[in-house]
């Protein structure tokens, strides 16, 4: 094996080994960002049922008649909306930076 044929072997490998680490790697970053939207689902659902508990919508309730779901819901909507904006103010300030937005037009 000539000098020139082992320096490219050895770039090959080389080469291979950085694209394994870099496939690994986003591997790696695409599980965890699939971990945190997991998480922010799971704590969506958590602070939706507080929410429907909240406003009295749990346990022993009755069912709801067809024409008292939307009040239900707009009423679950507002104390969830709610517990979201003393969670995460920021995002809570951006929705409404864009619903007045919204409302300029």
């Amino acid at each position: 094996m000539s000098e020139h044929e082992h320096d490219h072997d050895h770039d090959h490998d080389h080469n291979h080994e950085d694209e394994v680490e870099e496939a690994l790697e986003e591997a790696l970053e695409l599980d965890t960002q699939s971990q945190i939207f997991l998480e922010m689902r799971r704590q969506n659902l958590d602070l939706l049922r507080l929410a429907a508990e909240v406003a009295g919508y749990t346990g022993a309730h009755p069912p709801l008649r067809p024409g008292d779901q939307r009040n239900a819901l707009k009423g679950i909507w507002d104390v969830y909306s709610e517990f979201y904006a003393w969670i995460d103010p920021e995002e809570s300030d951006e929705e409404d930076d864009e619903d007045e937005d919204e409302d300029d037009e």
